[in-house]
């Protein structure tokens, strides 16, 4: 299965081709302009580099938030027009679920351990949850999740991972927020390499969400939709929400 993956929830974007679980093409950037105006070629190059098109994609897969409003629209919006009117899935995937993935490699030589993937919502409000990685009898590696995603305060945050007795490691852009805010022994940080937006993770996250699906009807380009977690600004400036 060839799946086409992006993410343009932060900074970061990322678009990737795989075919089962295998890389076959991958572009992440980190700049200054905008992924409405760098998406598309992205996607265009990682499909031409790997001597593929549109048209040879199985699943596609965008992570859908939370993150940054724009980021999450433009995302969401490039994959349903890319997937429209070719009647292939589209799987919206958890930002925060797919910067747990990023962690994965860490099982290798690590025991079993928190994921917890932050982003920042700022304020010193965090975008979080939690996932643990460790080892079944047969000793293969499962992530489950443990808490849905949310958006909570660095020092609410901090006194709900105080009573976890396994090793707690950040990743994402919110490892800013929690290095300044959190103080919580034995917690780390995820390498500089693993802690952004991957959208080799997204397509992992993409095709086990799938595939763990019994009822597949409703990954559709019509009914992919954003995730944001809060009101965008202006709703909360017209409801006078801060």
């Amino acid at each position: 299965m060839k799946i086409l993956a992006i993410d343009t929830t932060a900074v970061t974007a990322a678009a990737a081709l795989t075919e089962d679980f295998a890389p076959i093409g991958v572009y992440t950037q980190n700049g200054t302009m905008t992924h409405s105006e760098t998406m598309l070629n992205m996607v265009e190059n990682t499909l031409k580099n790997a001597q593929a098109t549109v048209d040879d994609v199985d699943l596609f897969a965008v992570s859908a938030g939370p993150g940054s409003f724009t980021g999450v629209r433009i995302g969401v919006s490039v994959i349903k027009g890319l997937a429209f009117g070719k009647n292939k899935p589209c799987v919206p995937v958890s930002t925060l679920e797919a910067l747990a993935e990023n962690l994965r490699p860490l099982t290798v030589t690590a025991d079993s351990f928190y994921a917890c993937p932050v982003m920042d919502a700022r304020r010193n409000q965090l975008y979080q949850a939690l996932f643990l990685f460790a080892h079944d009898v047969e000793g293969n590696v499962t992530m489950t999740r443990i808490t849905e995603d949310c958006m909570i305060a660095a020092k609410d945050l901090e006194k709900e991972l105080e009573a976890l007795t396994l090793p707690v490691i950040f990743v994402g852009e919110g490892c800013r927020v929690t290095e300044r805010e959190i103080h919580l022994p034995g917690a780390k940080e995820a390498p500089l390499p693993l802690r952004y937006q991957s959208a080799l993770s997204v397509a992992s996250a993409a095709k086990r969400i799938y595939d763990a699906a019994e009822d597949k009807s409703g990954f559709t380009d019509l009914l992919l939709k954003p995730s944001y977690l809060r009101p965008s600004q202006a709703e909360r400036e017209k409801n006078g929400i801060q």
